[in-house]
C-alpha cells in the first residue's frame, strides 16, 4: 500500500514534468525569433527578351544581340515596363542567317515581271539579299504580251525579330515619320501594305532557332490580320499580337526557345494596300517610307 502511494506521487511528478516541458517548448517556438517560418522562397517575374541587331547592315550592325531585356511586373498592356538596356532595336534579315537588316535607303526595291511569255531570271550573287536589289544582281531579258505587268508586292521588304519569353505577351505597333519624294509625294501610309507572320523555328547551323519553342499565339488572339497597311497603326499603338502562352516549351538556350516575327511590307499603287497590285508605271518614280515601332508588353 505504501508502495502504491509512493508510485502515485512519482507518477504525478512525472506528469507535471512533461507538462512543463511542453509549455516550455511552445513558449520557445512562439518567441519573436521564430515568429516567421524559416524556409526557401523563390519568385520569378515575367521576362521577355527581344533579339535583334545593334545597327542596320549599312552601318555594320552586329547580330544576334539581346537589345531589350525587360522584367515585366504584370500590369495593363498600355503601360511600359522597365527596360534594363534601353537601346534602340534594329531588326534582322528575313533570311535564315543572323544578318543585320538592310535599311533599304542605299538600294532599290525589286520589280517582278508578271505574265510574260518568257520568264525572266533574277540572279542573286554571293550572299546578297533576295529582297534587296544590288549592283551584283542580274535580270535577264523577258518577252511581254498584252497581259504582262510589273509587280513589286512579291518582292516586298522583309525583316524579322526574335522573341523569347517565360510568360504570355502582347505586341503593339505604331507607324510614324512618313517620308515621300518625287511622284510618290501623293502616296500615304495606306500605300504601304503590311503582313506579319510567326515562325516557331527556322535557320540552320549557328543560325538555327526555335528547337525548344512553341507558338505563343495558342490561347490568345494571335496576330491581328485586319491590320493590312500602315494607315491602320498611325493614330496610336495598335495591338498587333495577343499572346496566350510563353515561347519557351522545353529547356534550352535563348535561341532554342525563341520564335520569329517576320514582317513584310510592299508598295501599292492604290490606297487600300491590302487588295491592290504592287506597282504601276502610272505612279511614276519616287520614294516612300515610314518608321514602324514594335513594343512588347506582358498583361
Amino acid at each position: 500500500m505504501a508502495y502504491h502511494v509512493r508510485h502515485t506521487k512519482r507518477a504525478s511528478y512525472s506528469a507535471a514534468g512533461l507538462l512543463v516541458a511542453v509549455i516550455a517548448a511552445e513558449a520557445l517556438y512562439s518567441s519573436s525569433a521564430f515568429a516567421t517560418p524559416i524556409g526557401p522562397f523563390f519568385k520569378l517575374q515575367s521576362t521577355v527578351i527581344i533579339i535583334g541587331a545593334t545597327e542596320g547592315e549599312s552601318k555594320g550592325g552586329v547580330t544576334p544581340v539581346v537589345l531589350d531585356f525587360n522584367l515585366l511586373t504584370p500590369t495593363s498592356s498600355s503601360l511600359t515596363s522597365p527596360d534594363n538596356i534601353s537601346l534602340d532595336r534594329y531588326v534582322l534579315n528575313a533570311n535564315s542567317g543572323f544578318n543585320a537588316r538592310y535599311d533599304f535607303l542605299a538600294g532599290t526595291t525589286r520589280l517582278i515581271v508578271d505574265n510574260e511569255t518568257a520568264r525572266e531570271d533574277f540572279g542573286i550573287l554571293g550572299s546578297s539579299d533576295i529582297y534587296y536589289l544590288e549592283a551584283s544582281d542580274t535580270l535577264s531579258a523577258f518577252s511581254p504580251d498584252n497581259a504582262a505587268d510589273i509587280n513589286a508586292r512579291d518582292s516586298h521588304n522583309a525583316s524579322r525579330f526574335l522573341v523569347v519569353s517565360n510568360a504570355r505577351f502582347d505586341i503593339y505597333s505604331q507607324a510614324s515619320n512618313l517620308t515621300r519624294t518625287g511622284d510618290f509625294a501623293v502616296l500615304d501610309y495606306e500605300n504601304i501594305s503590311y503582313r506579319a507572320l510567326i515562325k516557331t523555328s527556322g535557320g540552320s547551323g549557328t543560325g538555327r532557332w526555335g528547337d525548344a519553342a512553341q507558338n505563343p499565339a495558342v490561347g490568345g488572339g494571335g496576330i491581328d490580320d485586319t491590320i493590312d497597311d500602315l494607315s491602320d497603326m498611325t493614330v496610336g499603338p495598335m495591338q498587333l499580337f495577343e499572346g496566350g502562352r510563353r515561347t519557351a516549351k522545353t529547356t534550352g538556350s535563348l535561341l532554342d526557345q525563341a520564335v520569329s516575327f517576320n514582317i513584310h511590307y510592299a508598295l501599292s499603287d492604290v490606297a487600300d494596300a491590302s487588295t491592290a497590285r504592287g506597282h504601276d508605271f502610272s505612279i511614276g518614280t519616287g520614294t516612300l517610307g515610314a518608321d514602324v515601332t514594335y513594343t512588347i508588353y506582358t498583361p
